[in-house]
């Protein structure tokens, strides 16, 4: 049994799920930007005062220069952009000369990079694009007021108020914006769009993410990323996809609130990225390393997963019933709440022979049948913090999986890994395991 401080160490875990590595290294809250490329990623982190890039470098693309206090990061294709110090500095791919931003373009306020091609919004909200222009692609309207640019492979699109306008490549009917009612999120990737309007998601376009009857079900979604060959949405019940489903780009692991959303891909591969509680999770494709996000861990990851030969309502019941965890936990001596989000989580936890421990925590997430998370918050989280969650998956072929993390965060983890080692990675396997004979009884 993992307890929060003294007690919940190992090594940052991965786990592999079929051919999807799911990534779990961990990122300082102070990370601001994901922005995938076709095979390499970037992000903005005010704790390292700069931008962090990983994957393919074969254009030079994640070879970072010397930026300047850097307030936005973009990428698209094998080129990187960045704002730092007011400019605009491009690194990586310069084939369609998208590296070279227009003189006299001071201080914009976003950057969006396509295959080729790089546009800008002004302080004013103006539109400035460079770059390959094969298709007017970048030949962007005479707007200003702009709120939002995206870029797909060789076509853009800009957001302002609730009208949203494309330019460039129409072979797929990228340009074919339909009817929006209030659209308050655009993005772009390869040959089609796509914006959250009052709650939905509308996507136009072609290609291969552009399976509009797989667009799934959404509930208050606040997330979108697209990407070439999918597209990601964060809703109330966590990240889902859907397109091609190439390279497990679909199979996003269970994240736990998740603030950033990133989609990339291309040349028959994607991956995508999510900054979420435990850190940043990548999954998808990972040729290039796509996928193995290199910043440093500020936090110790456990997790366990078990197949059980049982029902997920009948796991639901075992893990609710905390009365009689003292029958089948072999690290709990008592638990009680009452199991409403906020309420504590009164616990008396055997650390060994000699060793007992009380503790409350408080239920953060509360999914009936699904998930469930309890945490402990500290008068100095930048210290020692953390949260664990449970939950289920009904199998196809019959049968739960079941997922259960551990979350300890803060500067106290190198001593609380000296102390502890991965004795207590294998106390929180013990019990995963303890759950799964309890309910295959």
């Amino acid at each position: 049994m993992c307890l929060y401080l003294g007690a919940c160490t190992s090594d940052t875990q991965s786990l592999d799920v079929g051919a999807v590595d799911l990534a779990a290294n961990a990122a300082a809250t102070t990370l601001k930007q994901l922005a995938l490329g076709k095979a390499h990623g970037c992000s903005l982190d005010a704790a390292i005062s700069g931008v962090l890039c990983w994957g393919d470098n074969r254009r030079g693309q994640t070879s970072v220069p010397l930026l300047a206090a850097p307030t936005f990061v973009a990428a698209g294709g094998d080129t990187t952009c960045a704002i730092a110090a007011g400019l605009v500095r491009c690194w990586g791919d310069n084939s369609r000369g998208q590296l070279f931003a227009p003189i006299g373009l001071l201080n914009p306020k976003q950057l969006a990079v396509g295959d080729g091609h790089v546009c800008a919004v002004t302080q004013d909200g103006a539109l400035r694009c460079w770059g390959d222009n094969s298709l007017a692609q970048a030949r962007p309207p005479a707007w200003t007021g702009v709120q939002q640019i995206a870029a797909g492979a060789h076509h853009t699109c800009a957001l302002k108020g609730n009208e949203v306008l494309c330019w460039g490549d129409n072979r797929q009917r990228q340009l074919a914006v339909p009817p929006l009612t209030a659209p308050t999120q655009l993005t772009a990737g390869g040959d089609h769009s796509c914006v959250l309007d009052a709650g939905k998601i509308v996507c136009w376009g072609g290609g291969a993410a552009a399976l509009f009857d797989r667009i799934p079900a959404v509930t208050e979604p606040s997330l979108l990323a697209t990407g070439v060959s999918h597209s990601c949405v964060l809703d109330q019940r966590g990240v889902s996809c859907w397109g091609d489903g190439v390279a497990g780009d679909l199979t996003p692991r269970e994240l736990t609130r998740t603030t950033q959303l990133a989609v990339g891909g291309g040349d028959g591969w994607a991956h995508a990225c999510a900054r979420h509680q435990q850190g940043v999770a990548c999954w998808g494709a990972d040729n290039f390393g796509q996928t193995s996000y290199n910043g440093e861990p500020l936090h110790v990851l456990h997790r366990s997963e078990s197949r059980i030969n049982a029902s997920s309502e009948k796991v639901w019941a075992i893990i609710m019933d905390l009365d009689r965890y003292p029958e089948w936990n072999p690290y709990t001596i008592a638990m009680k709440s009452t199991l409403k989000i906020g309420d504590p989580m009164v616990m008396s936890v055997k650390m060994s022979e000699l060793l007992t421990i009380e503790q409350t925590e408080h239920i953060r997430v509360l999914e009936e049948g699904h998930k469930v998370c309890w945490g402990i918050d500290t008068t100095t989280p930048e210290f020692n913090s953390g949260e664990r969650c449970q939950w289920l998956e009904p199998l196809p072929e019959g049968g739960t999986r079941y997922i259960t993390e551990d979350l300890i965060e803060g500067t106290a983890n190198p001593l609380v890994t000296l102390l502890f080692g991965e004795a207590v990675q294998n106390g929180f396997d013990a019990v995963a395991l303890a759950l799964k004979q309890r309910a295959e009884q």
